[in-house]
């Protein structure tokens, strides 16, 4: 299947065989920084800003249309990529005039390297154009790594990376974390069903908690 993450070498092994055989999927906010950087200094960088800006508001206008992956494939195939033919043109002829060694040749140079994977969101609905959502869960842990360097013994390092998960789940489904382990611990003490674990996960928690509060009110 896919695999989206920045383009460090670390990941390599993922796509070419040496622990899996995955689907490379590129971030393009990773790549649009390296532009960013250089915008107060390079007025150059503009026009590829402005194009990969059309990019994020087409996705927009996606969600907002509310579009299955289906019909979000075939926007993209319609209006996303004239933009990116546009933006390859650019970043090419960018890497062919520019020194090597200059700031925004090496910019350039990413979106080439990379071009197929930066751009395989076209294919398929269900793909965004970053990862940032997974950098954003991630943050507050890269922000307190040194707090967090020992867990005591392994064991407790794997029940640490749990409920870290457990966590950031609850974060993403809009699910207040106090409550929700407060209410979770009290069924597990009250001997809840192996069998149902799985509605005690934050998604379908909530939606036992929004059925049982419209109960209550009926």
């Amino acid at each position: 299947g896919y695999v989206q993450a920045d383009a460090a070498n670390v990941f390599d092994r993922v796509y070419n065989g040496g622990v899996a055989e995955a689907i490379e999927v590129g971030c393009m906010a990773h790549a649009r920084r390296r532009l960013v950087e250089l915008k107060d200094t390079d007025c150059r960088v503009a026009y590829p800003l402005l194009l990969i800006r059309r990019l994020y508001k087409l996705e927009e206008l996606a969600d907002l249309k509310e579009l299955s992956p289906d019909a979000r494939a075939a926007q993209r195939q319609e209006r996303s990529l004239p933009a990116l033919e546009k933006l390859q043109r650019w970043m090419v002829a960018t890497v062919r005039d520019e020194p090597p060694s200059s700031a925004v040749a090496q910019a350039a140079s990413y979106f080439v390297n990379h071009w197929a994977a930066l751009t395989r969101f076209v294919e398929d609905g269900r793909l965004s154009l970053d990862n940032n959502l997974c950098e954003r869960q991630i943050r507050d842990l890269a922000l307190g790594r040194r707090n967090y360097l020992f867990a005591g013994s392994h064991d407790a390092a794997r029940r640490s990376a749990r409920l870290y998960s457990l966590m950031r789940t609850c974060a993403q489904h809009g699910v207040a974390p106090l409550p929700y382990l407060t209410d979770v611990i009290e069924k597990l003490a009250a001997d809840w069903p192996e069998q149902r674990m799985a509605e005690l996960l934050p998604d379908r928690w909530a939606s036992l908690q929004a059925h049982a509060s419209a109960a209550a009110h009926v």
